[in-house]
């Protein structure tokens, strides 16, 4: 899809390396739970993250937080439907100035290209992937290192994209399809209510189909100078350079260095600090060295899984095990039953 708003790419490309999100996105997220009623504390204990944290500005978290997240909530609900639920409330702080500038455009399809401009900068986790063909566009969620969103996170983001496809009244229709990577849900109702149209569960990706011509309809455009200040705004929180947390960073070295002789040393040797003081501020934040990559594993290792083109050995071998024995005894420790199992039950 050839873009319309152009110029911006060198402006979020420093974040396109960043899998993490803002932390205002959580903010929103941990307040509509506790609207709906959620035990905050318990959250925030499992979570093991501090909520009050979450008011710092400009604070970015790792993308395994977000995962581990999702699987509280979901726990702590026992809601399947409850990225849903949280989707349907505002956007994050963090998107207002983005959504705002998006209504001001003269079309929704120069907002969709827009919000994907500057979607690192918010998600840096996830990718947005356009493509277009026979009048179609697909909206694909991706993940940006291999670290798959939750299921209840995919489905917070396609409830938000499909309400800022309705938001104009009077405006056609433009969705046509969606699809879900997850599993299909005991109760589909809430999907399904939430898309007006049948839901393709167990997909092979989780994405949108939209009418070209439909995004294409004008509509009154704001007002020029108002658009130029939103978008000056964007770029230039998208050229701060803002700093990263030692968490952030080494969930980042994590992420990306599984298969290679990672260790506390060899990180805290490339962030020009020494093992004992990355070691403190990993505490300070509530975990070690060890424990992030043990949940990296934990993760990727279900998302590796679920890839019936890669052997067991290869997905260990993924995660930085030397041998498959010591996956298999990890993954049972972690999910109790082996590789094997899993993927015969998934």
């Amino acid at each position: 899809m050839q873009s319309v708003i152009r110029g911006q790419e060198a402006a979020v490309e420093s974040d396109r390396h960043t899998a993490s999100l803002c932390a205002s996105i959580f903010s929103t997220w941990v307040q509509t739970l506790d609207c709906l009623g959620m035990d905050m504390a318990r959250l925030e204990t499992e979570w093991g993250v501090s909520l009050v944290r979450l008011r710092q500005p400009n604070l970015r978290l790792p993308a395994f937080l977000a995962r581990r997240f999702w699987e509280v909530v979901s726990a702590l609900s026992n809601d399947e439907a409850i990225g849903l639920e949280v989707g349907k409330q505002g956007g994050p702080a963090q998107m207002q100035g983005l959504s705002y500038l998006m209504q001001l455009l003269p079309s929704r399809l120069e907002a969709l290209e827009c919000m994907q401009r500057f979607w690192p900068v918010i998600a840096g986790h996830m990718a947005l992937h356009f493509s277009a063909s026979d009048g179609l566009l697909q909206i694909e969620i991706l993940p940006s290192f291999g670290l798959r969103p939750a299921a209840e996170e995919a489905d917070y983001w396609v409830a938000q994209h499909i309400q800022y496809l309705r938001s104009l009244p009077g405006a056609p229709p433009a969705l046509c399809e969606v699809h879900l990577r997850r599993q299909r849900p005991s109760d589909p109702q809430p999907w399904l209510q939430m898309a007006r149209m049948p839901v393709h569960f167990e997909s092979a990706r989780d994405l949108l189909v939209l009418d070209v011509e439909a995004l294409r309809t004008p509509r009154e455009a704001g007002v020029p100078a108002v658009r130029a200040a939103l978008m000056r705004a964007l770029q230039d929180y998208c050229e701060r350079d803002l700093p990263t947390t030692h968490l952030e960073q080494v969930a980042a070295s994590v992420l990306t260095g599984l298969r290679g002789e990672l260790t506390l040393e060899t990180v805290a040797e490339r962030l020009h600090i020494t093992p004992r003081t990355l070691h403190r501020s990993l505490s300070r934040e509530g975990w070690s060295f060890s424990s992030i990559v043990e949940t990296h594993r934990r993760y990727l290792a279900i998302d590796l899984l679920k890839d019936e083109t890669l052997t067991i050995a290869e997905v260990a071998d993924h995660l930085g095990y030397h041998d498959q024995s010591s996956f298999v005894r990890a993954f049972r420790r972690w999910y109790e039953m082996a590789p094997t199992e899993f993927r015969q039950h998934d």
